[in-house]
């Protein structure tokens, strides 16, 4: 049996968070021994791990500027603290940045190590803050036995930016059944028309463009198209994405539930779905909307021609623009025989996702890491 350790921040409500709680959650208990640590706390997908998963939440301090404090400390450190005397055959750093540098330092040359990638764009976000200096940091990425990309794009542009060769891309694991089984469950939405309903899901931070998305909704709506939208999920940005509807007169048309265990009961009640984000690794919800045969219109982020196809076979992928993201919205909105057509696609392009696949390419990934 193959002792592995997966590292992440917390589990909280993201989509790297819920990819991972999925992945362990199907794997094969007889032949690999799971442990999940959170390094920061735990987050309300910790409860969603099965009974046979050890977890560990080690809840330590995270203040404001915590990659600049990590920077002080070295990784054999930061190993002995999070990790400490317990053997593991493999270490998973389930995210790129803090967990990486953490299973950098293990002492121990018989254990394995893998980082994990989630975001598109290696110049942003936090890959590299962690550390003193890129060099080292790509000295920790280097000395992995392996990287895994969620997507090829992910893939891609870290090879090519780093210098890393044979970066491995293993899809976010989505649990197939349970989704489609808490699709069913009772949703009762506020709007008073039956208009076709646009749904999105994801935290409310920056890098998802719900602002934008509510500013095309409202200049849609302005335009005469009778719709309404669904933003679920909660974050930093909430109040303000609330003030937002509020302040446009959008209220009996946009609705912000929040964050809900739940999601897929509202895209159920849902006629399309749409990813605004500015950049993504893998839109979890966007492959969660494709399971549910939901025809989909995206932002041209990492990822999304990988679920959509890359000339639209699926679904719409738009540039990157408010305008361009605009009329993406309104060529599926305006055709209902469009949103006909992607939902047929989308329920084709939904077994590329199943369950069965991507825990398989994850556990071959383990299994080649573990007898190199």
């Amino acid at each position: 049996m193959i002792k592995i350790l997966f590292l992440i921040n917390t589990l909280g409500g993201g989509g790297a968070e819920k990819a991972l709680v999925n992945l362990v959650n199907n794997m094969d208990g007889s032949a690999f021994d799971i442990t999940v640590e959170t390094m920061f706390g735990g987050g309300v997908n910790a409860s969603q791990l099965n009974s046979g998963i050890k977890y560990i939440g080690k809840n330590a301090p995270c203040p404001k500027g915590i990659a600049y404090i990590f920077r002080f400390f070295s990784a054999k450190r930061l190993y002995n603290y999070f990790i400490g005397n317990e053997k593991y055959d493999i270490l998973v750093a389930f995210m790129h940045g803090a967990p990486v540098k953490v299973i950098s330092g293990c002492p121990d040359k018989n254990t394995k190590k893998i980082a994990w990638l989630h975001n598109g764009n290696p110049e942003t976000g936090t890959f590299f803050r962690f550390w003193h200096s890129k060099k080292s940091a790509f000295k920790a990425y280097s000395e992995c036995d392996a990287v895994a990309g969620v997507s090829e794009s992910v893939s891609d542009a870290f090879g090519k930016y780093t210098g890393i060769r044979d970066i491995k891309t293993v899809y976010n694991t989505n649990d197939v059944s349970n989704i489609i089984s808490l699709a069913g469950e009772e949703c009762r939405l506020p709007f008073k028309n039956s208009a076709p309903v646009i749904c999105s899901v994801g935290r409310t931070v920056k890098e998802k463009g719900f602002d934008r998305l509510i500013d095309v909704a409202v200049r849609l709506h302005s335009e005469g198209l009778d719709f309404n939208l669904l933003i679920v999920g909660d974050g930093d940005r909430y109040k303000d994405l609330a003030a937002k509807v509020r302040e446009n007169g959008a209220k009996d048309y946009i609705y912000l539930p929040g964050y809900d265990t739940n999601p897929y009961k509202y895209l159920a009640k849902s006629d399309m779905f749409v990813c605004s984000s500015f950049t993504e690794g893998l839109s979890t919800a966007l492959t969660e909307a494709v399971i549910l045969g939901l025809p989909c219109v995206s932002t041209d982020v990492p990822g999304a021609k990988e679920v959509l196809g890359e000339n639209g076979e699926y679904g719409i992928v738009t540039g990157k623009t408010d305008d361009e993201l605009y009329n993406g919205i309104k060529a599926l909105l305006s055709d209902e025989s469009l949103r006909e057509h992607y939902a047929e696609k989308a329920e084709e392009r939904s077994a590329f996702f199943n369950t069965e696949n991507t825990v398989k390419q994850a556990e071959e990934l383990f299994r080649k890491v573990f007898d190199k």
